[in-house]
């Protein structure tokens, strides 16, 4: 799906009577989540829109030649990057490799592949210089097509292609699987528009977060293998003496939820004002604690982006690197494993827009030697190099 859009009308106050264009290929009276959303983000600006039909080839081109000032969805393209800017993400997609056992795979020298006629993962083909052995108009005849042997392998949305192969009465152990990568879909904005309308983007991609539709969760299958992979060490780090000690030390000193809450929001507002780092940060930062979480950090060489440890009320007791909240108590991370009776939590997906990184946060609880929860551990990791490790 995606969507062509007139921007010299968007978000600002004075412009709010003009109807901002939008073009997409999915039919006006559609129930579709892409109309949805973005009915949702033209009504947190305030902004009316029309909907008029465009291929998506052709609005990406338009964007290219200034013509029209944006189109979605759209995947992370380089080609793009001189003409225009994506967005925060309105859909994050799961592609897998999908392939018939009989065949070794997408790797292995000649591969009859197949795709959506104008998909995003035809698009992705073509610009790797993949030859397309067909392409369909939807995913059952993509789905049907492998299962008969007429194609080898093909790049699908996780979800999407099981649903269909389940749809169909195809077996699950018919096909192999392998992870690839996650797929933001935004909206690419033309540069020069961009640069007309300074606050536009800002405005957008807040409107995007508060239109977001259900949390990206991993699949079963995902958690496992996230699980196998980090959830003993971090029990075992969750164990580390240095670490019960100044957490037990930060809950007998009974600090008030005012007072952690207070220190939050002095947090927050030094970040904000430019520091690397609040006084109580730089202050977490030199405890040996952190120098421990730091030094486990950095035995996963990237496949672990932060690590927290919280005391009983979910303040930092020590971080490997800055935070951008001191009080992490109203975050599921915190409330997920805190006093719970699960032994680990597992988040929803982030995106980070900056690096283009998902990461996911698995926490576990600190006990005590009575079996009491003292408080919490939480780390991030790098979901693709998680879920692409052999």
């Amino acid at each position: 799906m995606f969507l062509a859009l007139s921007l010299s009308t968007l978000l600002l106050a004075s412009d709010v009577g003009a109807a901002v264009l939008l073009g997409t290929n999915v039919p006006a009276n559609s129930a579709s989540s892409s109309h949805q959303q973005i009915n949702c983000i033209m009504q947190q600006t305030q902004q009316p829109y029309k909907l008029l039909p465009m291929p998506w080839r052709r609005a990406k081109q338009e964007v290219k030649m200034g013509r029209i000032d944006g189109y979605f969805t759209a995947i992370p393209n380089d080609e793009m990057n001189d003409h225009a800017t994506l967005s925060a993400p309105l859909f994050l997609e799961n592609w897998y490799w999908f392939w018939h056992p009989r065949h070794s795979g997408p790797d292995n020298g000649k591969v009859r592949f197949g795709a959506i006629l104008g998909s995003h993962q035809a698009d992705w083909f073509n610009s790797q210089n993949y030859k397309l052995e067909v392409e369909v108009s939807d995913i059952a005849q993509l789905v049907q097509l492998l299962a008969i042997g007429r194609i080898d392998a093909v790049l699908a949305d996780l979800e999407e292609f099981t649903h269909t192969a389940s749809r169909l009465k195809l077996p699950a152990d018919q096909f192999e699987q392998r992870f690839f990568r996650y797929v933001p879909l935004g909206v690419y904005f033309s540069q020069l528009r961009l640069q007309q309308k300074p606050g536009f983007m800002r405005h957008f991609n807040a409107a995007v977060h508060l239109c977001a539709s259900a949390p990206f969760a991993l699949a079963q299958s995902e958690q496992q293998q996230i699980l196998t992979l980090l959830l003993g060490s971090v029990q075992q780090l969750a164990r580390d003496r240095t670490l019960l000690d100044a957490v037990q030390q930060q809950n007998r000193a009974a600090i008030t939820l005012a007072h952690i809450r207070q220190q939050d929001a002095l947090w927050q507002q030094q970040l904000l004002q430019g520091q690397n780092e609040s006084d109580l940060a730089h202050q977490l930062l030199q405890t040996k604690a952190s120098a421990q979480l730091r030094h486990w950090q950095d035995s996963y060489s990237g496949l672990v982006t932060e690590v927290i440890l919280m005391d009983n009320q979910g303040a930092n007791v020590a971080i490997s690197a800055i935070t951008t909240d001191y009080w992490q108590g109203d975050e599921t991370p915190f409330l997920g494993v805190f006093g719970q009776q699960s032994d680990y939590f597992i988040d929803v997906v982030e995106y980070d827009q900056s690096t283009r990184r998902f990461q996911v946060k698995l926490s576990v609880p600190l006990v005590d030697a009575q079996r009491r929860h003292i408080g919490a551990l939480s780390i991030g990791v790098d979901v693709e190099r998680a879920l692409s490790a052999n």
